[in-house]
């Protein structure tokens, strides 16, 4: 993290001879050398919308951030990364969830990734969406005054996979996450190694023909018992304010995990793939339900553990 006024940098440089492998990169001999940059001038954030870029090998990765009228840099802010879904984009994304609304509200950073043509890489092997978002929280992290222990994921549809794929492969930075109208088919959860426990939230609707509800069965039983929560979770009905929406909504809670982890699903009947609250079912409002089960975790479980 940097601070909003001059500051000398020591840094030390790196250099490495290095064989490249399948699985990374192995050194062989190296060398430290001792660099000293100059004075660096950290200019004020600009707060509210704007849209930036960051380099990803050799390629500008373009992304929508909202930073809350509040941020002075003096407290460290958590970081919310909404995904959109497949054909969709960032701009899309940033107008239904509406997070910069309730990032002014409650006080947190909002970032909407664009994907390359539309859609986020699944695979496990040279991601390059998951260079993206470790460039991208870099960047933040060097520039801005974040909490590095509360960076969290959600995303719709394809963005809700990538968001488990984040929380399978990159466990050391995100915190928790939640997925709307996402899962996880059985290769991914076959290829998932978290280093940790990890919470998670699931909305979907059972009337849904993108990604079959059938799907998400096979993701709670990998959760649950990755998490070691409760294997019976307790039900509760939503009360069903709408009731010209076609739906109804239950709320699975698998209480009792590993440092307080947990997993939340939200079952929605009759549902469709929507994204609550902007299209579909509007007993429950999707963007809020993501934060308020994203802001309790942290990377070492529960804030309240």
């Amino acid at each position: 993290m940097k601070s909003l006024y001059t500051i000398p940098l020591f840094i030390l440089l790196f250099t490495q001879c290095t064989t490249s492998t399948d699985e990374g990169v192995t050194p062989n001999d190296t060398i430290v050398e001792d660099v000293v940059i100059e004075e660096e001038t950290i200019l004020e954030i600009q707060t509210g919308k704007s849209i930036d870029t960051v380099e990803v090998n050799g390629t500008k990765r373009e992304y929508t951030i909202y930073i809350p009228s509040t941020y002075d840099g003096t407290s460290p802010l958590p970081v919310l990364l909404s995904f959109h879904g497949l054909t969709s984009n960032m701009e899309f994304n940033y107008g239904y969830t509406k997070f910069h609304e309730l990032a002014e509200e409650e006080n947190f950073i909002v970032i909407h990734p664009n994907g390359i043509s539309n859609k986020w890489v699944l695979t496990n092997n040279n991601n390059i969406d998951v260079d993206f978002v470790q460039i991208l929280l870099d960047h933040i992290e060097n520039n801005m005054n974040v909490d590095m222990n509360r960076i969290y994921s959600t995303g719709m549809s394809m963005g809700g996979f990538f968001s488990f794929h984040l929380a399978c492969h990159l466990t050391d930075r995100i915190a928790a996450i939640a997925s709307v109208t996402g899962s996880m088919y059985q290769p991914t959860i076959n290829t998932c190694t978290p280093s940790r426990s990890i919470s998670v939230l699931q909305i979907h609707g059972t009337e849904d023909k993108i990604v079959p509800y059938s799907s998400i069965e096979g993701l709670l039983t990998f959760w649950t018992n990755h998490n070691q929560t409760d294997l019976s979770p307790e039900i509760e009905s939503v009360p069903d304010i709408n009731t010209e929406d076609g739906s109804t909504v239950e709320r699975y809670t698998y209480s009792n995990g590993e440092q307080g982890s947990e997993v939340l699903h939200l079952k929605i009947t009759g549902g469709e793939h929507d994204w609550p609250g902007f299209k579909g079912n509007m007993d429950i409002n999707a963007s809020l339900e993501v934060w308020n089960f994203l802001k309790n975790y942290d990377l070492n479980g529960t804030t309240n553990f």
